[in-house]
């Protein structure tokens, strides 16, 4: 049984998660009123489906899926109504590589494989994992995070993003490959050091 419920009350419990969701809510919708009226929205449908949550997810996984909707809900019905206004240039989110080199060998293998990263199942069970990752994924410039939250959590399609976005399909690889490298960075910085 989720730890959360076991102690407060259904309503109490969802409304705990409202801060983690209103930042992952802001760092995609870009505005603060809309991620107020999707998360509102997401407890609201929570608050509404109790009956419907079987509790064979945890609590945080049932609101982040009710969550995912919502925000993709938002961005299409945005999209329809507002036209999109031009990004910034394509080096807006330029970075030094260098220290990802000192990652691989010659070969293009990683350098020094963390033991951590053996068992990918272990380590997604710990809570601690996801705060880190919560925290390395603020860090990330501000298109790079949206673009790597909009592939691999709200799994958006490539012609999708860079339509949201106003990226080419390059442009896209290049701000997910960042993404992920600099998660890497950050999760080996940080992570590492917990285990």
């Amino acid at each position: 049984m989720d730890q959360s419920l076991a102690t407060h009350s259904f309503g109490d419990a969802v409304a705990a998660f409202r801060p983690f969701l209103l930042r992952l809510a802001l760092l995609q919708l870009q505005d603060k009123a809309l991620a107020e009226d999707v998360v509102q929205e997401t407890l609201l449908a929570a608050l509404a489906g109790e009956a419907r949550f079987e509790r064979r997810a945890s609590l945080k996984t049932w609101l982040l899926s009710i969550l995912k909707h919502k925000i993709l809900d938002a961005i299409r019905a945005r999209n329809r109504v507002l036209p999109l206004t031009p990004s910034g240039s394509a080096g807006e989110d330029e970075y030094d590589l260098t220290p990802f080199d000192a990652l691989f060998d010659a070969q293009g293998y990683w350098a020094e494989p963390k033991d951590t990263w053996s068992d990918p199942e272990t380590v997604a069970e710990r809570t601690a994992f996801f705060n880190v990752l919560e925290a390395c994924l603020t860090r990330l410039p501000e298109r790079t995070s949206r673009a790597f939250l909009m592939r691999e959590w709200l799994e958006n399609e490539p012609d999708e993003i860079c339509s949201l976005l106003q990226v080419t399909p390059g442009n896209l690889r290049i701000l997910l490959y960042r993404a992920r490298m600099q998660l890497r960075v950050c999760l080996d910085a940080n992570w590492g050091k917990r285990t």
